[in-house]
């Protein structure tokens, strides 16, 4: 009888600790999908600039996620510039050419459907 006992024990132990792991991962995947801004330290990697050429770099393989678009807004919050980017491979860098840009902060967003890495530049 103790034998089963143990038995049954062990059985709901790992019963238990499989519904608990479930719940958890349940619980992140909601958290992921409401973000809104998405961590500072990835946009560190995926952001490159040539100071010198007025160009900016996205690496779309160092981001966690798939871009739909990708918007420039300037300092008054003006978008001007918009490209999707829905259709371009996943190994792409994409380069965003500012020398047409007059000097000031720009704001670049990198929109995907479940939320956005901005970043902020400035042109002198």
């Amino acid at each position: 009888m103790s034998n089963s006992i143990k038995l049954l024990a062990l059985l709901l132990f790992v019963f238990g600790s499989f519904t608990l792991s479930a719940q958890s991962l349940a619980s992140t995947d909601k958290i992921d999908m409401d973000f809104i801004t998405l961590d500072e330290s990835e946009s560190d990697w995926s952001f490159y600039s040539d100071d010198e050429n007025k160009m900016y770099f996205v690496d779309f393989e160092k981001l966690s996620f798939n871009l739909s678009e990708i918007v420039v807004k300037d300092q008054e919050g003006i978008i001007v510039l918009r490209e999707d980017v829905l259709e371009l491979p996943v190994n792409t860098i994409f380069e965003l050419d500012f020398s047409a840009f007059k000097s000031g902060k720009y704001l670049i967003e990198l929109r995907s459907f479940k939320g956005m890495l901005k970043k902020e530049v400035s042109l002198l």
